[in-house]
């Protein structure tokens, strides 16, 4: 019959079962953070869509090692971050804090060093530099390097250990084995999304060819073009630039900022005139060397990232289609480049088709009014004179009274004949530049009603066609177009109207509206450029409120037979002087 237990033996029997319990927790634990990984991996594979894969590592990451904030970080081509996604920080932290990591500090050295990094206390470590302002701050920071097929596609940034504490070496283990797990699921969905966004870009293309066989203006399927091209990089906005006498001039915009960008002119953009020149498309990242997208002048439009794209036909530029991003990031790569430069030539196509077209039809005018001319040359001025002789000879076998009346007659065949050798000569001298003019002042006013909503009424004085030297002709329709464009942005006009005068001595220009009056649009860089082309050219230009304080009038007066100034042209190098 066995007796009581010992104490000592119950003492060590009890130390057994605590240490048994916390090696069942312990294995329980760990089990359960092994669980957590695989459903982590497991709804990370899931999804295809390579943003929200990234947002759902980065979860999973601070679920793991139970990390208040977490962030990952995209690698660029240039070894920076290109693309920040974060997780815990409160909605206005990365709007706060404004920009990308620099790589300096311990994000740099992570950068610099892809390996696992866990730092017990920030403040101490000897290449932290601080926070940024408006950033947490916490104590513990792990960081744990994302490779795709070997090379690094990103790192994961966790910081400040719930409920206190410093990261573990078996958080450390998590994290890593979470990161090495994941890069089949960033592949699969980086694949995927290439895969949509080629076919996004073939679907595009397949539509704007369908589009210019579909339709008798192939200038009108532009719109379209810089529609499905937005659509297809998910930008904020698209614009088609094209090259006139003054420089670049935006021609077709979609997307934000479309009221303040269509109609601008860049004479002197450096990025732009580049990439006419070399017909190569350029990805425009945050801190440019070259400046926002559209340049430090335009730094208040929306966009200030994105991709500047020729658009090739033939070898040479017809124009320029501009993608852009307001984002704190390229959103576009090579991918989108790639897409985008084959894309442009359907627009392209579009610029050459249109000129083809346009080429035609003025062809077939010019041969319709040389038969003209022929006809009432060789045939009707022939017949009129033959009578006119008829006339005065009958003249001198009648009385005095009836010669008189035949005379009057003659001599109206006379002034008609004279009338028609003046037709004749309108219809074979500067046929084409005299066509090109009025089709340009109405290319203006087509291009000024889409953004305006409205028609102007328009009112043509005098001998625009040979009136207004070739040389002034370019700084008319700036000042047209300008006057124009500042009612679209700034009067909310429900009347316009344009009247463009010549006579022997001057021309004018006056664009009048019955909106809310100048305002600030009488500072704007625009009008400052016209008063100074009407002051180069001996001329004036007034801006101001129109007739009783109702709405704006814009005066623009030149002479037309002043000296005139030096011309600028694009000489391949950019806008110069002609001399």
């Amino acid at each position: 019959m066995s007796g009581p237990v010992p104490d000592v033996d119950r003492a060590r029997l009890e130390q057994l079962l605590i240490q048994l319990s916390e090696q069942v927790n312990e294995v329980a634990s760990v089990q359960t953070r092994m669980r957590g990984l695989l459903d982590a991996v497991v709804d990370v594979a899931r999804e295809l869509s390579l943003p929200v894969t990234l947002r759902r590592i980065a979860q999973a990451a601070c679920q793991l090692v139970g990390a208040k904030y977490g962030a990952l970080g995209v690698i660029g081509d240039d070894g920076e971050i290109s693309e920040l996604i974060h997780v815990g920080f409160p909605d206005e932290v990365p709007t706060m804090i404004g920009r990308l990591p620099e790589g300096r500090g311990l994000i740099g050295e992570s950068l610099r060093h892809p390996r696992p990094l866990r730092v017990a206390d920030v403040a101490r470590h000897p290449v932290a530099i601080g926070f940024p302002s408006g950033h947490p701050r916490f104590d513990t920071f792990l960081n744990v390097p994302i490779m795709v097929r070997g090379a690094a596609f990103g790192t994961l940034f966790l910081g400040a250990k719930r409920g206190g504490g410093e990261f573990t070496q078996e958080d450390e283990d998590l994290a890593c084995a979470l990161a090495a797990a994941v890069g089949f699921a960033i592949e699969n969905a980086r694949l995927y999304e290439e895969t949509r966004r080629r076919q996004a870009w073939l679907s595009a293309s397949a539509e704007i060819t369908t589009a210019l066989l579909s339709v008798a203006e192939p200038e009108k399927a532009l719109d379209l073009v810089a529609r499905r091209a937005r659509q297809a990089t998910a930008a904020r906005l698209a614009a088609i630039l094209v090259p006139d006498e003054v420089g670049l001039v935006v021609g077709v915009v979609d997307g934000e900022g479309d009221d303040d960008l269509r109609g601008r002119v860049f004479a002197d953009n450096r990025r732009l005139n580049e990439a006419m020149r070399t017909g190569r498309a350029v990805l425009v990242p945050v801190d440019s060397p070259g400046g926002p997208l559209f340049g430090a002048d335009h730094a208040d439009l929306p966009v200030k990232v994105g991709m500047v794209v020729p658009l090739m036909a033939g070898g040479r530029a017809l124009g320029i289609l501009v993608l852009g991003s307001g984002g704190r990031s390229a959103s576009f790569g090579g991918l989108d480049l790639e897409m985008a430069a084959a894309f442009a030539g359907q627009a392209a196509l579009t610029l050459e088709l249109a000129r083809v077209h346009r080429d035609r039809e003025r062809l077939a005018v010019f041969e319709e009014r040389d038969r003209i001319a022929r006809d009432l040359h060789d045939v009707v001025i022939q017949r009129l004179f033959a009578t006119g002789l008829h006339l005065q000879s009958l003249a001198r076998a009648v009385d005095s009274r009836a010669a008189e009346r035949l005379d009057a007659a003659a001599g109206e065949l006379d002034q008609t004949i004279s009338d028609i050798r003046q037709t004749i000569f309108s219809l074979t001298s500067n046929a084409a530049e005299e066509t090109d003019l009025r089709a340009e002042i109405q290319a203006v006013i087509a291009q000024a009603e889409r953004a305006l909503g409205i028609t102007p009424t328009v009112r043509l004085d005098g001998p625009i066609d040979r009136g207004v030297p070739a040389a002034i002709r370019p700084h008319m329709l700036a000042a047209l177009r300008e006057a124009l464009s500042n009612i679209a942005r700034h009067a909310r006009a429900s009347r316009i109207h344009v009247l463009l005068r010549v006579t022997d001595a001057d021309l004018l220009v006056e664009v009048r509206d019955d909106g809310r009056g100048p305002g600030k649009a009488s500072r704007s860089s625009g009008l400052a450029n016209l008063r100074h082309r009407a002051l180069d050219l001996g001329g004036r230009m007034e801006f101001g409120p129109g007739a009783g304080g109702i709405g704006t009038t814009m005066t623009w007066q030149v002479p037309v037979i002043a000296p005139l100034p030096e011309l600028r042209v694009h000489s391949g190098e950019g806008w110069g002087v002609l001399g």
